[in-house]
């Protein structure tokens, strides 16, 4: 924990002095979680209103907590200020630099964050968020951040509404299932990125929706200018309708050519120092005996999953692309609570299914990978458990798990 003030308090590697806050944290989500799966199981769907109305509510909570247990505003801001005074937010900011913003992400991350991952038109959105709140100060810049985030999941409701198929309860559900989702509350207003993506994906395929094809694949391939999925919602799109496919390449073409630095920077910043120490996921359960059986066991369950989600999706069945959804969730060693966000968007097609269930319940889960983080990275057994307990919803996808039906009768 750096001894230098903060403008903005964030536990990490605190010890014991962050098991009340986090563990009140964890409490919050799993009782929220818990009124919010009986939300979705119910008959008649929430009205539009009511879902902006709870969602405001927990965004706005959420704010008061007096810590967060996530660094990722730090960088943000740092990136934009990189790029503003001329630096190149896609390698390591230099040590000597004695800009405000920047010294404060380098202690927050203790003398080094990670190089950008994110997009062009995010890093172009950092440097305005950071310039037009630069006169306030640092924890302005850094709360501009986080209301960003706030504002973009909020912007989820209606375009959640109009973007997803089905008659009027299964879109107002599919909305429900993003924006009451605990987990994804609690990111949004942590300030991380994914909602501000989510919502330029889900204005796409509000296009595609109002017959709009070809541009409404454009604007979700383009949404990987902030952060990837975009690509394969955009592919998924292209299989589904060929009249996408154009719109879709044409995106991925622009969003791939403008997103060369950070591709470059990747590959000599990052992958070459990157160290696979997989925490609360699947991988973690067998990672600390053999990560090659970690990683055999991870791709052995993925393909299964994309077995069954491909033999669904043939069938024109939704199910099937939350089953493909959970193959990747399964390949990612360190599946961060916001990653989350992403899984729900895709369990909105149908949340009541087993596999829309699995993946709920997942995103909730995932909330236990900030105690590697906040605490301490846990000795070999600890961290096992730690894997079991998160993955724990997959083996409700087992043959012998029962016949699953959370529909009313």
């Amino acid at each position: 924990m750096s001894e230098v003030p903060q403008p903005l308090l964030v536990a990490t590697e605190w010890g014991a002095a962050a098991v009340v806050p986090l563990g009140s944290l964890l409490a919050v989500v799993a009782l929220s979680g818990f009124f919010y799966r009986r939300a979705l199981r119910r008959a008649s769907a929430p009205p539009l209103a009511l879902v902006l109305a709870l969602a405001a509510c927990g965004l706005a909570a959420a704010c008061f907590s007096p810590v967060l247990f996530s660094s990722d505003a730090y960088a943000y801001a740092a990136y934009g200020e990189m790029a503003r005074i001329g630096l190149n937010p896609y390698a390591l900011a230099p040590m000597a630099t004695h800009d405000a913003i920047v010294r404060a992400a380098q202690l927050q991350w203790v003398t080094a964050f990670p190089i950008c991952v994110y997009g062009p038109a995010f890093v172009a959105f950092a440097r305005l968020i950071v310039t037009l709140f630069a006169p306030l100060g640092p924890l302005a810049q850094l709360d501009a951040f986080r209301f960003a985030s706030s504002a973009a999941l909020l912007l989820c409701i209606p375009l959640a509404f109009h973007a997803f198929p089905g008659d009027r309860a299964q879109r107002l559900r599919a909305a429900a299932t993003i924006a009451l989702n605990p987990a994804a509350i609690w990111c949004a207003a942590e300030g991380h990125n994914d909602a501000i993506a989510l919502a330029v994906l889900l204005t796409g395929f509000a296009f595609v929706a109002r017959g709009r094809i070809a541009t409404g694949a454009a604007i979700a391939a383009l949404s990987a200018l902030i952060k990837p999925p975009g690509v394969a919602a955009a592919l998924a799109l292209g299989f589904v309708d060929r009249r996408a496919r154009a719109g879709a390449l044409l995106g991925i073409a622009v969003a791939g050519a403008l997103a060369i630095p950070l591709l470059r920077g990747v590959a000599t910043g990052l992958a070459r120092h990157g160290v696979y120490a997989p925490q609360a996921s699947l991988q973690a359960v067998v990672a600390p005996v053999s990560p090659v059986l970690a990683w055999i066991l991870a791709l052995a369950i993925a393909a299964a999953l994309a077995v069954r989600g491909a033999a669904l999706v043939r069938n024109a069945t939704m199910e099937g692309w939350i089953y493909l959804a959970l193959a990747g969730w399964v390949l990612v060693p360190n599946p961060y609570p916001w990653y989350g966000v992403w899984l729900i968007a895709v369990a909105a097609l149908d949340p009541r299914s087993r596999a829309g269930n699995t993946a709920i319940l997942l995103s909730l889960t995932a909330m236990l990978r900030y105690i590697p983080d906040a605490i301490a990275v846990p000795p070999p057994p600890l961290a096992s458990l730690l894997g079991l307990l998160a993955a724990l919803p997959l083996l409700q996808l087992l043959p012998f798990a029962g016949r699953y039906n959370v529909r009313p009768s």
